[in-house]
């Protein structure tokens, strides 16, 4: 990805951003999966392919909750619906119709390009940056790996890290990620930065941390990175940067209002800049006429009355004034406090004030795109307003300082040993480095030397313990951990008043409050499931294992992991438990759940049955209501043999799912004592005679039936 010079960099797209962006990734990387593979659409524009309308199409009905306003679209449909011919060849994705007759609605196709197709394209320039798509729009081997992650084949540094497929893939790409100067060759790389700040620094506040990554760029000066990011401190990233100053403002005279407003914008608010005059008069007045306390009161008292939105045009970042609210120094007191606003050039003053906040809230704003898209590599925690490396012991070991720092910047025509002259040769291609599944030992261009010094530190880290072991020791610490957290975080009652917001879609932003801005609300549902299940079972459950999401360092849900696997599957000695959890409407979970869930549990079954383990494998269906067919079908289910659709030659009969809705879940975490027997009570409720079922009694039958009408003919 290339920058240019004085541009901050952003890995999603403005017009994509959203707070659920591991998903959103996920989700379009699907949508694209399905239009060239399924569809066999190429990516292109009408009249060429319905490709990039079929994908805003599949987007804003797959997030209904993000897409709420679709203007563009919305008007679009209505004009096709009075051109029947033209409606019908869009319904049905009838390109060679369109083909023949664009010439006849060349306006109409134009439209598609105005608020449509251009949004395909900027969503999916989000996956071209992170190399899970290349610029055609391809999905490159990196990313056909995200889409099935269990596929991934881990090296035997990543068996180390506590973390799963989903996070190893976005560890590997942000650290093979370069934001590339506009010639192609300076490079830097932000997650080096941040792990290279993060090993020399224990811990840092989560704006000096979003200034560090966020504010340098390959144009940067590297040469003292290790002092810089020592010494960093919250605000400095902006202090070397000149601003010009316009001429209309190079004057000592108080400017006009109509002068004030040519520099001074907010293109989200408008009432904003007029705060933002009354701030410059007061502010004015005070500095250049006879000083008292009624000016000084004035301004102070405006200024308190709109603290956040000055702070954040003038502040960089910080308060203007450091006064307590209600405190009213002497004006000498208060100009010896602020030196900086009496220099009598106010106006060259106000606006460098104004230009450096404005870069610095633009940092902050793109980096908290860059801060979600970090959480998913697995190994960054960012808690209370800090940000630290996560199983620090064992990423000092893997990561190797040095290392790093040759890492973060550089220039490619001058790295030899790199095998790449610029960008092109980098990133640019559907087999480029950047797009091909590289594991972390071939990043870090590690080879049995280094790999070997890597095991000799780790060992020094576990003393006593033997490579094997570190995984376990890490994964039951980690554990233990999640057991903290949940009862930190998550206690009883509030798991039991998050679950009953379900039960109202429009509860889903207080939902995300309480529990994850990152991960979208079905999500956050099979996470609170999870832990409703984890305080029925008496707490003995590895819940943490059972999941089928993917984390964060911090234990926050991300996404879905997917791979045809129940949402979560519990393994005891003696039993196997499958929740599937779902807030589809009792009317959509006939045609969305009935499928992938019937799936899940067989295959399940088949699998315990085929390695003999004697575990008893029940299934419970978690929703906030059913209808009657839903709980009917799972009740006659179990009456027949079924098949497994990953060994076609194996059955298995007596599949038991069981629904629960939501509030019995609430209920049933006070009854932990009863968990065994319910489960117990359960599949006697489904047991059924075991009746010699004959699998060919549909064969026999129409056999016999056109038998009989055989012989009738005779």
């Amino acid at each position: 990805m290339r920058i240019k010079e004085g541009q901050i960099f952003n890995l999603m797209d403005t017009n994509g951003r959203r707070n659920d962006v591991i998903h959103a990734l996920q989700g379009y990387l699907t949508i694209l999966d399905d239009i060239q593979n399924a569809k066999k659409m190429r990516w292109a524009s009408m009249p060429d392919s319905f490709a990039q309308y079929e994908f805003y199409r599949q987007a804003i009905e797959r997030s209904p909750e993000v897409f709420v306003k679709h203007g563009p679209y919305d008007k679009l449909m209505e004009k096709i619906k009075k051109f029947p011919d033209f409606n019908e060849a869009v319904e049905t994705l009838d390109l060679g119709w369109i083909q023949r007759n664009y010439m006849s609605y060349l306006d109409l196709i134009h439209q598609f390009d105005l608020g449509v197709e251009d949004r395909a394209r900027h969503y999916t320039s989000n996956l071209v940056k992170l190399g899970f798509a290349d610029e055609d729009r391809d999905i490159t081997p990196v990313g056909k790996l995200l889409l099935d992650p269990q596929k991934i084949k881990k090296d035997g540094l990543e068996m180390l890290l506590p973390v799963d497929g989903v996070n190893i893939v976005y560890l590997r790409q942000l650290l093979k990620l370069r934001l590339f100067d506009s010639d192609g060759e300076r490079f830097y790389s932000p997650f080096n930065l941040a792990i290279f700040a993060l090993l020399k620094r224990k811990r840092l506040s989560e704006n000096e941390f979003s200034e560090l990554v966020q504010g340098l760029n390959p144009y940067s000066d590297f040469t003292n990175i290790e002092d810089y990011v020592v010494n960093y401190r919250e605000g400095d990233i902006v202090s070397d940067i000149q601003i010009d100053i316009p001429e209309e403002l190079r004057t000592q005279e108080k400017i006009s209002e109509t002068v004030f407003r040519k520099f001074y914008k907010n293109r989200k608010s408008k009432t904003a800049v007029d705060v933002y005059w009354e701030f410059y008069g007061r502010l004015w007045n005070y500095v250049h006429e006879e000083k008292n306390s009624e000016k000084l009161d004035d301004l102070l008292t405006f200024y308190e009355d709109n603290r956040a939105m000055l702070n954040k045009a003038f502040g960089r970042g910080q308060n203007i004034f450091w006064l307590k609210t209600g405190d009213r120094p002497s004006f000498t007191v208060f100009d010896e406090q602020h030196p900086e606003i009496l220099t009598g050039h106010t106006n060259e003053y106000l606006f460098t004030q104004f230009s450096l906040s404005k870069i610095l809230d633009q940092i902050r704003e793109y980096s908290d795109t860059t801060r979600r898209i970090f959480k998913a590599a697995g190994i960054i925690s960012f808690h209370n307003g800090f940000v630290e490396l996560a199983y620090r012991e064992l990423c000092s070991c893997i990561f190797d300082l040095e290392f790093i720092r040759s890492c973060l910047a550089g220039n490619l025509s001058k790295e030899t040993h790199s095998g790449y002259r610029n960008h092109r040769e980098y990133e640019g291609g559907l087999y480029s480095y950047y797009c091909e599944v590289v594991s972390l030992s071939e990043i870090l261009k590690y080879k049995n030397k280094e790999i070997a010094q890597v095991e000799y530190h780790i060992r020094r880290e576990f003393p006593g313990r033997s490579l094997e072991e570190i995984p376990f020791i890490l994964a039951d610490k980690r554990k233990r951990e999640f057991a903290l957290f949940l009862e930190r975080s998550y206690p009883a009652e509030k798991v039991k008043e998050i679950l009953r917001l379900f039960a109202d879609r429009t509860n889903d932003k207080q939902i995300k409050e309480m529990v994850c801005q990152d991960a979208t609300v079905p999500t956050i549902y099979e996470y609170i499931v999870g832990i409703a299940w984890y305080y029925f079972s008496g707490k003995r459950i590895d819940l943490l294992g059972s999941y089928n999401l993917t984390l964060s360092a911090d234990f926050e849900p991300l996404v879905h992991a997917g791979g045809g696997q129940g949402d979560i599957v519990i393994y005891e000695k003696d039993k196997v438990v499958m929740l599937e959890a779902t807030l589809m409407n009792a009317n959509s979970q006939k045609r969305g759940e009935w499928e992938p869930v019937l799936r899940h549990s067989i295959n399940l079954k088949v699998e315990e049955e085929t390695a003999k383990t004697g575990r008893e494998v029940t299934s419970f269906f978690i929703a906030d209501r059913f209808d009657y067919n839903t709980i009917n079908i799972w009740k006659a289910i179990a009456a027949v043999p079924l098949q497994s659709t990953v060994e076609k030659d194996k059955f298995t009969d007596n599949v038991v799912i069981m629904p629960v809705r939501s509030e019995e879940l609430c209920s049933l975490m006070d009854r932990h004592r009863e968990y065994d027997g319910m489960i117990t009570r359960v599949h006697d409720l489904f047991e059924v005679d075991k009746v010699s079922f004959d699998m060919n009694w549909r064969d026999k039958f129409m056999e016999k039936v056109i038998d009989d009408r055989a012989d009738g003919l005779c």
